[in-house]
């Protein structure tokens, strides 16, 4: 039965103002970030990565294959695994994928950095700052605990559908996108929402393009709602995304090209962690 999702504020990319809806800082002094030492263990091993329905390729994932997605990237390697022992020792389920969104709504502080840190910050930055600015961060923490838990993840850079609107129309308007986070559990592709709590489990379809999450963009209708797929890997760096600039310009490219009228929203449920 198609569930219809509530309107929610989600990541809303402004390079020169705010990114991601978050809420501005106490402080405003940019972190200072050192390199980040190569990691000297193991990720915890899946409970299965025996797959219950057949997956196929797409954006350049093997989706029938997650063991591939277990190993860090450069960008979301994690040198201190200790630091989230309080998330081991339970067994892989939808449930835990939501312990791992509280345990880094519960330790980490928002701010607003106007898309400065998009593909520029580390996995192991983000854990000693405990700061985040907006969706990549949430995605690039996301990714990397849930691989360190011994889940497969893929990252998805999404661009707004009323953006794609108004660029083909030749209007101008900010820059709206978000980053989910794809985890292979229980058998299945699952479709997380890491910065808003949201997640798809039946019937997700990792090669459909179009994600149906709402959004409260100014001017729109419900007609254009959601998101589509640009580009997905292990992080923003391994699909060649190392600054805000390249993001917007992705955006633009994408946005031109996309085919409005064939646009087919899935019938999706999307819910919340419980």
């Amino acid at each position: 039965m198609k569930i219809s999702v509530p309107i929610i504020l989600t990541c809303i990319l402004i390079a020169s103002l705010i990114a991601c809806a978050t809420p501005l800082p106490t402080h405003t002094l940019a972190p200072t970030f050192t390199p980040s030492p190569k990691p000297t263990f193991t990720s915890t091993p899946p409970t299965t990565l025996t797959a219950s329905q057949q997956y196929t390729s797409a954006f350049g994932i093997d989706y029938g294959a997650p063991e591939k997605y277990l190993a860090q990237g450069e960008q979301t390697r994690l040198s201190n695994p200790k630091v989230i022992d309080a998330l081991r020792g339970k067994p892989q389920s939808i449930a835990h994928l939501g312990e791992i969104h509280a345990w880094i709504r519960h330790g980490f502080s928002a701010y607003a950095a106007g898309g400065a840190w998009i593909g520029k910050i580390t996995t192991d930055q983000l854990m000693t700052e405990r700061r985040l600015s907006g969706c990549h961060d949430w995605g690039l923490v996301y990714a990397s605990i849930a691989r360190e838990l011994g889940y497969p993840a893929v990252m998805i850079d999404a661009s707004s559908i009323v953006l794609a609107r108004e660029l083909q129309a030749g209007k101008r308007m900010a820059w709206y996108g978000h980053v989910f986070v794809e985890v292979f559990v229980e058998g299945k592709w699952v479709l997380v929402d890491s910065t808003n709590n949201w997640y798809v489990d039946q019937g997700y379809d990792p090669a459909n393009s179009i994600i149906p999450l709402k959004a409260v963009i100014p001017g729109s209708d419900q007609n254009t709602y959601g998101y589509y797929v640009m580009r997905k890997g292990v992080d923003t760096w391994g699909y060649n995304i190392r600054s805000v600039t390249e993001l917007n310009n992705l955006q633009s490219q994408t946005g031109l090209q996309l085919d409005l009228k064939k646009i087919a929203y899935p019938p999706y449920n999307l819910q919340r962690f419980k």
